[in-house]
């Protein structure tokens, strides 16, 4: 079947002038053809899919392709009733999906369930919002981060029970002394609403780290190519997406994860073999890590080159994004370039999720130091969805732990780090 789409998709990227004639900023590698509800550019997502869950392509479009419409209808249910929602979360098989309340579930949640293409879990009377829920997490991470005690700290909360988890590396010479019911009882006292639970474990770590640099240098050439795009090669780390100002059109910049922007006021910018491996020097406007409540991200000027609305998606190939992801779900679909290990994909398994810098990021299934390492830092994280190109979803940053799970998983930002700390969201095609 695979194949079949991929003969059918050149076969119309050939013959049909539409699916070429809406590239503004030059030629990419996906062109705007759909079969059915499905683009090009979420095909590729579902195909990443695929390969992650050890499913057919076939398997992969059922479980998964009828997702981002649905998403867009909860997400609507879920600012609606933003007092009373306590969290929703689909399961990675795409069966099914829970949403919860902090009271009785609303009836436009029940009507909304029956109309929806999968099965709906609504569970009520749980006694907290997904707003609380994230207070009472920030609370309690800042106070075991800022406690010297502690040498690392990782925190998270499960919207299903109502828990803080916070894991935590005791400092060499506190290790004798720290124990996980007594740093419980200290924390739970900063937790004002008594349906939230808090839960810590000590451990020998690590539970969360930035990827540090490479000591790679970008490649220096003077070809003509003209662009500079997203996913292009920040030597020690990868670029994210290109951004607009919310209030000027005209005011653009190059994204990529907060802490490239450490030490870092200029970057040498250089695209891939397949565009000339052209570079620019770019200068640092905007960063937000240390204590960033909204995630982590840093913003560049554009140097020499021209910004567009593409970005690297694959090794040496490009693609147009069209939209950015509203709010991290768990159980999303999500696929990631990093020049590093190049495209691997995923799914969230934990929203609001804090480091030892950071608050607002999120972790998925994947697996650190084979699909996310260091010198992927940086680049963008994306899913498919109704428009023709990509939808933007993330910056990748690092690792990180979970309560109960063995070794480190892919950490990422979410891109309304963009919008909530500097006033700019993705540009992408009108």
């Amino acid at each position: 079947m695979e194949q079949a789409v991929d003969a059918y998709i050149a076969q119309r990227a050939k013959t049909d002038p539409a699916a070429t004639a809406n590239w503004p900023d030059g030629p990419v590698d996906i062109p705007d053809v759909a079969i059915d509800d499905l683009s090009a550019a979420h095909i590729e997502v579902l195909k990443g899919m695929a390969k992650a869950q050890g499913v057919t392509f076939s398997e992969a479009i059922q479980r998964h392709g009828s997702w981002p419409a649905t998403k867009q209808r909860l997400v609507q249910l879920q600012q609606a009733f933003k007092g009373e929602f306590a969290g929703g979360e689909r399961a990675a098989d795409g069966s099914h999906v829970w949403l919860g309340f902090k009271g009785d579930v609303p009836a436009p949640a029940i009507e909304a369930a029956r109309t929806l293409p999968l099965q709906v879990e609504l569970q009520g009377r749980l006694g907290y919002t997904e707003a609380e829920l994230n207070d009472a997490k920030k609370r309690v991470h800042h106070a075991l981060r800022d406690d010297p005690r502690f040498s690392d700290v990782a925190s998270y909360y499960d919207a299903r029970t109502g828990t803080v988890h916070s894991l935590v590396v005791p400092a060499p010479e506190a290790k004798a002394s720290v124990q996980d019911d007594a740093i419980d009882s200290a924390v739970s006292s900063l937790v004002t609403n008594p349906a939230i639970a808090v839960d810590v474990t000590v451990t020998d770590g690590p539970v969360a780290s930035t990827f540090s640099s490479t000591s790679a240098s970008a490649s220096v050439s003077t070809a003509e190519d003209p662009y500079i795009r997203g996913g292009g090669n920040l030597g020690d780390c990868t670029s994210n997406f290109n951004v607009v100002a919310t209030w000027d059109y005209e005011t653009r910049r190059h994204g990529t994860a907060g802490h490239c922007a450490n030490g870092a006021s200029t970057r040498r910018y250089c695209n891939y073999s397949i565009d000339g491996s052209n570079c620019t020097t770019i200068s640092l406007t905007n960063s937000c890590w240390l204590d960033c409540d909204y995630g982590e991200a840093a913003l560049y000027t554009r140097g020499s080159l021209t910004l567009t609305r593409t970005f690297y998606w694959s090794s040496n190939q490009k693609a147009y994004v069209d939209a950015e992801d509203p709010v991290q779900w768990v159980g999303d679909n999500v696929c990631k370039w990093g020049k590093a290990t190049g495209t691997t994909c995923g799914t969230v398994k934990r929203t609001n999720w804090s480091n030892g810098t950071a608050d607002n990021l999120f972790v998925t299934d994947q697996r650190s130091g084979t699909d996310c390492d260091h010198g992927d830092s940086g680049g963008p994280v994306f899913t498919g969805g109704p428009a023709a190109g990509f939808t933007a979803y993330g910056i990748v940053v690092g690792e990180g732990s979970l309560a109960g799970q063995s070794g480190l998983y892919c950490a990422y930002s979410h891109v309304s780090v963009y919008r909530d700390a500097f006033g700019y969201r993705i540009w992408n095609r009108e």
